[in-house]
């Protein structure tokens, strides 16, 4: 009997956890059909409003040192607000991007502002985060 390789079972777990996404972009904004948004991006309502989150419910913030489509959140600051990782070749949809970061990484973006997560966020729809020394924001969606 022939065992499935690693990447092979990689791929089919991120085929189930992109089909688990219940409260995507996608359907609350539009069919799925439309975007691939689904797989990347949900939204969660919090105690400031709906925003946008990972497709686990962690609340997406920008980072206002940032300018359009560059980060300016390395090292410690990346340690304590984990950028949104895209792969290089990911499909960008309506108002999210894909960035490059100094480092070689690739980077989701809203409206060309980079987005992170932060790591005093615990439970899907916390939004600790927002206005953390005025300069961190969570990505809302009626904005």
């Amino acid at each position: 009997m022939k065992l499935p390789t690693l990447s092979t079972l990689a791929l089919a777990s991120a085929l189930v956890l992109t089909g688990c996404a219940t409260d995507s972009y996608a359907s609350s904004y539009g069919s799925s059909n439309e975007s691939p948004a689904s797989g990347v991006v949900s939204t969660v309502d919090t105690a400031i409003g709906e925003v946008f989150a990972t497709t686990q419910g962690m609340t997406l913030y920008t980072f206002t040192r940032d300018t359009a489509s560059v980060s300016n959140c390395y090292d410690g600051c990346a340690e304590s607000w984990p950028p949104f990782t895209a792969s290089k070749n990911a499909e960008i949809w309506g108002a999210f991007t894909v960035i490059e970061r100094t480092d070689g990484s690739y980077q989701w973006a809203y409206e060309n502002q980079p987005l992170y997560t932060w790591v005093g966020d615990r439970q899907r729809g916390d939004v600790n985060g927002h206005e953390v020394s005025d300069v961190w924001f969570a990505a809302q969606t009626g904005q």
